[in-house]
């Protein structure tokens, strides 16, 4: 029996990402950005469902928890147009996504999904297609979308597309690390924060950016050392609200706060022993109580 007749419905979880490492190198002749980045993936997952319907070529997408990101517009739905320019299937599908990962957070949410909704396709069809045939459909999607293809640290380079796994040993220094994270009521739009960072002179150096990785994977680097993003003084620029809040977090707390991605969402490590509550209550007085609070953690598997 093929899988496509035993199968109706296929659910899996799409997590969400930061970016220990982000280094925005230079423009690209193509417009898009050379970048060097080391991400991981967390806890804190949306949910895809993928389910065949009975009419040919049809396309559903719904969004639970935020409608207005249901329908074409919606990044999984785009992944299911690509698939079908790929493969020339034609099914009818519909996916549902139980959203948690927020909207213009760096966080990848909408990648991730994208990535589960492709994944789920071609389970759906009996696994016709490795890895490496499906990154080339998640290419077109975005460029944070190969990484999540991948179990484990991501080191991507290019505009992101080009992805390998860090070893094993950093892997297991920081699987299951306890991370605190916010987002303000308010989302940053990556292509302002490029454009900023362009009119602000804040391209980093391709060999200061690769040392810095090497020093890491090699042990030359502890995580708090090696934790940056080019993002971070542009952002803060634009966002008032920003260094000051990281430097109470810092004052009261001792926690060191990024930014992840182009932003909202900022994280910190903390330790089993550092209380959630008043972390929450400082950051609710002083963003407002709209601003959304996370405990997660790394997971590489």
């Amino acid at each position: 029996m093929k899988a496509r007749n035993a199968i109706s419905r296929i659910t899996l979880p799409a997590p969400a990402k930061i970016n220990l490492f982000l280094a925005v190198t230079g423009k690209r002749e193509d417009g898009f950005h050379e970048i060097n980045t080391v991400l991981v993936k967390l806890e804190l997952s949306d949910q895809v469902i993928l389910e065949r319907t009975d009419k040919r070529d049809d396309i559903e997408c719904f969004c639970s928890g935020n409608d207005s990101l249901s329908g074409r517009n919606n990044l999984a739905y785009k992944a299911i147009e690509e698939w079908r320019k790929f493969t020339g299937d034609r099914t009818g599908m519909k996916v549902t996504i139980a959203k948690r990962i927020p909207a213009m957070a760096g966080l990848g949410g909408g990648s991730s999904d994208a990535v589960a909704t492709l994944r789920a396709l071609n389970l759906y069809h009996g696994q016709p297609y490795t890895n490496e045939d499906l990154v080339i459909v998640a290419e077109k999607l975005g460029s944070d979308c190969p990484y999540f293809l991948h179990e484990g640290i991501g080191h991507a380079i290019g505009r992101g597309e080009k992805v390998r796994i860090i070893s094993r040993t950093k892997q297991n220094e920081i699987n299951g690390q306890r991370i605190f994270l916010f987002q303000p009521p308010i989302g940053f739009s990556t292509p302002l924060a490029y454009q900023a960072l362009a009119e602000n002179g804040g391209y980093s150096d391709y060999s200061w950016a690769k040392k810095v990785v090497e020093e890491w994977e090699t042990g030359k680097r502890g995580v708090s050392d090696f934790c940056h993003n080019d993002f971070e003084l542009v952002l803060q620029s634009k966002y008032l609200f920003l260094k000051p809040i990281f430097k109470e977090l810092r004052d009261f707390f001792g926690l060191s706060f990024q930014v992840s991605g182009s932003g909202s969402s900022c994280f910190c490590f903390v330790s089993e022993v550092v209380d959630e509550k008043p972390v929450r209550d400082l950051i609710y007085r002083s963003l407002g109580i709209e601003t959304k609070f996370w405990v997660s953690r790394i997971r590489v598997n």
